[in-house]
């Protein structure tokens, strides 16, 4: 919480997520945790020969959890508001819920609130989705699908390399749950580590250039999981 003299600025009480869509995240908590066990306790033990693997995968399993968590326990960058009665105050604001509003700062119908750098609003993870846990996301997405394709490497070794004729269809099935999985996971792992690479919101995909250049990539990839601030409101305060 951040306290500026005058108190010129107020910041709307946060609660962790949205109340009344919990029971989506916690179901989307369980059916993760119960494909995690499916894949440990039932594909990995039976078919994976390398006891490393077997850790390093559920390490990026772990590391998937911890990143939910922190997707739905982490504000996602709500934007401060003003006291309505302030007469030094001659910026924009937000019609809905008096917000100040600044570049890519947008109204969230189902939160009613304000984000910086909003994306959307994920249902499944029963909060908004901006500045502040938008990486992990990111680290959510990524690490749900590495753990998923080694997996898919793991039975499809079995299925082309090794003696497994007693076990063909269960394999089988097996494959082409993960493929359906992974045809659905790829376009949001795309999608963010593009828009992070170029600084683009959700709402900016597509309208500008795409620049390879590595140092504006690597600059905005060290922005994107390191900001933590408001800047373009600091400046603003700046003026008071």
């Amino acid at each position: 919480m951040l306290n500026y003299k005058g108190n010129l600025w107020v910041r709307k009480n946060y609660v962790l997520g949205n109340r009344t869509q919990y029971p989506l995240f916690l179901g989307t908590v369980a059916g993760t945790l119960l494909l995690y066990l499916y894949c440990d306790f039932v594909l990995l033990q039976k078919y994976c020969e390398i006891p490393n693997l077997s850790k390093v995968i559920v390490t990026f399993q772990i590391l998937s959890i911890y990143s939910m968590f922190r997707v739905n326990m982490t504000e996602p960058g709500v934007q401060m508001q003003t006291i309505s009665d302030d007469k030094y105050f001659d910026g924009k604001l937000c019609e809905k819920c008096q917000a100040i509003k600044i570049d890519r700062c947008y109204h969230c119908k189902f939160c009613d609130h304000c984000v910086n750098d909003f994306e959307a609003h994920c249902f499944l993870m029963a909060t908004c989705i901006g500045r502040r846990n938008i990486k992990y996301l990111l680290g959510l997405v990524t690490f749900t699908g590495i753990a998923l394709y080694l997996l898919l490497l793991i039975l499809i070794y079995k299925l082309f390399i090794s003696d497994c004729k007693k076990e063909l269809t269960f394999i089988i099935l097996n494959i082409v749950s993960l493929v359906l999985t992974l045809v659905h996971l790829n376009p949001f792992i795309y999608t963010t580590w593009r828009n992070a690479s170029q600084n683009w919101t959700k709402k900016e995909m597509n309208r500008t250039k795409f620049n390879g250049s590595p140092s504006y990539i690597y600059k905005n990839y060290k922005q994107f999981f390191t900001r933590f601030y408001d800047s373009q409101l600091y400046e603003s305060l700046m003026q008071y």
